[in-house]
């Protein structure tokens, strides 16, 4: 079986991509971090492609090392700002919002600090939302922002929580949703 790399549009076997210990390590990392961020993490990285070559499963680890550290602290950080609250799912859409604008950036990619300030401007306007509901006594929404989640499940897979919730976590909600 032939797959074809999303990013780089590198062709090799199945196999191929299993015998790289670089490779194998990096797909897991991606495959741990919280959802949605694994979807959207690899055409991230592959702003950071140099033109003439492809990029090393070395530094696609590193890349991916540190984008598990920046959204492992819960909040993003920009200079000369207040640090605000980022969920994974923030750091997925300023991923996404980076490759959508891949044209007018500076490629390839040196560090990660234009997705901080992105994923920056994503959390200051989901908290200006928040203190414009809170105001009002009641949560707004925007158009496209997802209505609040009760289901654990659903908030980890929105990823709304970082861990996934325990058999006894779910029960317990389902007992309730029942009285």
């Amino acid at each position: 079986m032939k797959l074809t790399c999303p990013a780089c549009g590198a062709i090799a076997s199945a196999e191929t991509w299993i015998n790289d210990a670089l490779c194998r390590e990096t797909l897991a990392l991606i495959a741990g971090l919280p959802v949605p961020l694994p979807k959207a993490i690899l055409s991230y990285v592959a702003l950071f492609r140099p033109q003439k070559t492809g990029l090393s499963w070395k530094k696609a680890l590193r890349l991916v090392e540190e984008i598990k550290v920046l959204v492992k602290k819960g909040h993003v950080n920009v200079q000369g700002k207040v640090d605000r609250n980022c969920p994974p799912r923030l750091w997925a859409q300023a991923m996404d919002r980076m490759v959508e604008r891949r044209v007018g950036l500076a490629l390839p990619l040196k560090n990660h600090n234009y997705l901080r300030q992105v994923a920056w401007q994503l959390a200051d306007q989901e908290d200006a939302l928040a203190e414009k509901g809170a105001a009002r006594g009641r949560r707004t929404c925007a158009a496209n922002d997802p209505q609040p989640v009760s289901n654990p499940l659903d908030q980890y897979i929105q990823g709304l929580r970082d861990t996934q919730p325990s058999e006894e976590e779910m029960a317990q909600w389902k007992k309730n949703r029942l009285k």
